[in-house]
């Protein structure tokens, strides 16, 4: 689900359905980081959930123990965010495409992969973002499939 001010992209790997729900993002964010907890972010969402499901908020996300994540993905509530403020840029539509795959992909029960040009690959910077494809390995894909069966 996208803010409204996030304008809609094409998911290759997934089916997707954009509807818009509206969370006031102030609730979670952490004063002294400025920055929405991600874990929190998860929980909240996952409320209104019964299918796996990628959210999208305007906000910069962080864990505890890491200085920020693009996005989290909670495979057990079936829920996932993917925070937009350090995917901005000139490549800000490629690099959300990918992000939503990636998170979508530990929905699925994906785990990181070593490959760096996978969608599946952890990433550590935007630059790994602008690396990696936005499409699964032959491995990861094997995976997503036995997923499935």
């Amino acid at each position: 689900m996208a803010p409204p001010s996030v304008e809609t992209v094409e998911v290759l790997e997934f089916n997707v359905v954009w509807l818009v729900k509206e969370l006031d993002a102030s609730r979670y964010v952490d004063p002294l980081r400025g920055q929405c907890r991600a874990d929190a972010v998860v929980k909240a969402l996952s409320r209104s959930v019964n299918t796996p499901t990628v959210f999208i908020m305007e906000c910069d996300g962080y864990y505890p123990g890491l200085n920020f994540v693009f996005g989290l993905a909670v495979p057990h509530l079936k829920t996932a965010v993917v925070f937009t403020a350090r995917l901005r840029g000139p490549q800000f539509r490629e690099r959300l495409v990918k992000e939503i795959t990636h998170e979508a992909g530990h929905l699925y029960g994906l785990g990181h992969c070593g490959d760096p040009r996978c969608v599946m690959y952890f990433s550590n910077s935007i630059y790994d973002t602008d690396r990696k494809s936005a499409f699964f390995c032959e491995r990861c894909r094997r995976r997503l499939y036995a997923f499935f069966r």
